[in-house]
């Protein structure tokens, strides 16, 4: 079983969160799932079936960058450094991952969350 640390945490949140959102919506480009897509799926699929094979891989980098500046931008709110809220005093973010009983500080700690997102690129 593996640890629960800071940096599973942000390994985890990238190929369960970033990666698999870019690898499923291109899924749902490809075969819109459902019996009834949504028509706006429907549309996207259409558009990106008729690209050429560069062009969707071009597409697929386009998102895994919208991906990541998003998971980034995530981390900075959760670090504290992004703000979210217009009072002058911000909340903390506090993340803890409890398991067996035992209890792992996973934010805030010395390393920002979004530091130790930009180190494992």
């Amino acid at each position: 079983m593996a640890q629960i640390d800071t940096e599973f945490f942000v390994r985890a949140l990238k190929s369960e969160c970033r990666d698999a959102a870019v690898t499923d919506c291109i899924a749902s480009f490809r075969s819109p799932p459902g019996r009834t897509p949504r028509p706006e799926l429907v549309q996207i699929a259409k558009w990106f079936i008729g690209l050429s094979d560069s062009e969707r891989t071009m597409v697929e980098s386009a998102m895994a960058e919208a991906a990541d500046a998003t998971l980034f931008g995530v981390l900075c709110v959760l670090d504290g450094v992004r703000a979210i809220e217009a009072e002058e005093e911000k909340a903390e973010y506090v993340i803890s991952a409890v398991r067996a009983g035992e209890t792992t500080q996973i934010s805030p700690t010395e390393t920002f969350l979004h530091d130790i997102y930009r180190s494992e690129r």
